[in-house]
Formats: C-alpha cells, sequence, structure tokens
C-alpha cells in the first residue's frame, strides 16, 4: 500500500505529467535503484502519489539523489518542446560560417542560440511589417496626392475655359471692329506700354494653363 506523503512542489498533481515522470523511472532507473522487489512492483501501480513515494526512496541514497536530479532536468526539457508550452521542436541543418555565426551573435548578446534565432525571426517579422505600413502610407499619400492634382487640374480647365470664352469674344468684337472700320486702327488715346504688359499678362496665364493641363496628361493613372 502506498504511504501517504507531501506533493512534490515540482511535479503538479493536475494534468498527466507524473505519467510520464513515471515512464522515465521505468525507463532509466536501474536495478541498484530500485531495492526490493516489493518497490519494484509498487513502480507498476499508476498514479501520483506512487510517484511520490518513489521519489522519496530514491532520494534516500546519493544515486538515487542524482537520478532525481537527471530526472528533473528531463523533465524541464520535455516540458520546454511540449507542444502545449507553445514550442515545438525543430531538426535542421545551418551551414557552419552559419552556425558560427549564430553562435556567436547568441554568445554576444548572452542568450541561448534557440532564443537568437527566436530574436531574428522577431526582428524580421517586425522589419516586414514596418515596411508594410510605410508602403501602405506611401500608397495613400500618393491617392490624396493625385486626387489634388486631379482638383486643381480640373479648376485649371474652368478657368481656360473662362479664358477662352473671353479671348472668343474679344477676338468677335476685333473682327467686327476691322469689318466696321475698314480695318483701321481704332482711336486709342491711352497708354500702349499698359496694354501690351496687360496683353502678355493674359497670354502668358493661357499658356500656363495649357502646360499644367498638357502636364496632367503624361502622368500616371491611378490603377
Amino acid at each position: 500500500m502506498t504511504k501517504e506523503r507531501s506533493e512534490l512542489k515540482w511535479l503538479s498533481r493536475v494534468g498527466g505529467e507524473w505519467r510520464w515522470v513515471q515512464q522515465y523511472i521505468s525507463r532509466h532507473a536501474d536495478a541498484s535503484m530500485r531495492g526490493g522487489t516489493d518497490r519494484f512492483a509498487r513502480r507498476k501501480v499508476e498514479g501520483y502519489d506512487q510517484v511520490v513515494v518513489d521519489i522519496a526512496d530514491f532520494e534516500l541514497t546519493t544515486e538515487g539523489l542524482k537520478f532525481v536530479t537527471r530526472l528533473k532536468n528531463a523533465l524541464r526539457q520535455h516540458r520546454y518542446r511540449s507542444a502545449s508550452n507553445g514550442r515545438k521542436p525543430c531538426t535542421f541543418s545551418l551551414p557552419n560560417t552559419t552556425r558560427a555565426s549564430l553562435s556567436r551573435r547568441a554568445k554576444d548578446n548572452r542568450v541561448t542560440e534557440t532564443e537568437a534565432i527566436t530574436r531574428l525571426i522577431d526582428d524580421t517579422e517586425w522589419a516586414v511589417r514596418k515596411h508594410s505600413e510605410r508602403e501602405k502610407t506611401l500608397k495613400t499619400t500618393l491617392t490624396l496626392e493625385r486626387m489634388r492634382s486631379e482638383l486643381t487640374i480640373e479648376a485649371l480647365k474652368a478657368q481656360l475655359e473662362g479664358t477662352m470664352k473671353h479671348l472668343e469674344r474679344s477676338t468677335e468684337l476685333v473682327v467686327m471692329w476691322e469689318q466696321a472700320m475698314d480695318s483701321e486702327q481704332p482711336p486709342f488715346n491711352g497708354d500702349r506700354v499698359n496694354v501690351k504688359r496687360e496683353m502678355e499678362k493674359r497670354l502668358k496665364k493661357v499658356k500656363a494653363v495649357n502646360a499644367i493641363i498638357a502636364l496632367n496628361h503624361d502622368l500616371p493613372s491611378r490603377d
């Protein structure tokens, strides 16, 4: 019958880890640690309490204490590799230069090689995410710039249309005057320099609008 013992601090009663510990004991405990046949027979009984009794018996000897230490280390490795711990063991080979670089990086940062690989992957994911965010921001900025450009072009087109209508009306009046006055110059007592300046100003405005609209046709489409 199993004696009553306190629970192990490093092994929970909840869950199935005690089964793994019992299997480890069955596979790795040598005959000298098993003692008599009674203890070996008891080890065939499954249960957390039985594991507690077995551990207590092992701790009575120096070799048993060493075995329990190895068992605890093995259990930590088991937990580390367990899928329930959010980890999955991976087996892969690396070029010697890459392996040496990984070891050096881990040593310089005072972390394990696994942690070094994890950091490299995390840093890469962060860089990719930042690049994606910058690309998205750039696309949004370009879209807004195109929209502003299109609005400006529409305004300039409307302005050009108004200017052309004014020019057409002015040309119409000139033609009417020429036909009425037999192509003679109209009487004018004002400042001809101001007239020329105003004419050049209006022509310059029309040319500028035309140039901007022509440039717009060379811009890439939003698609």
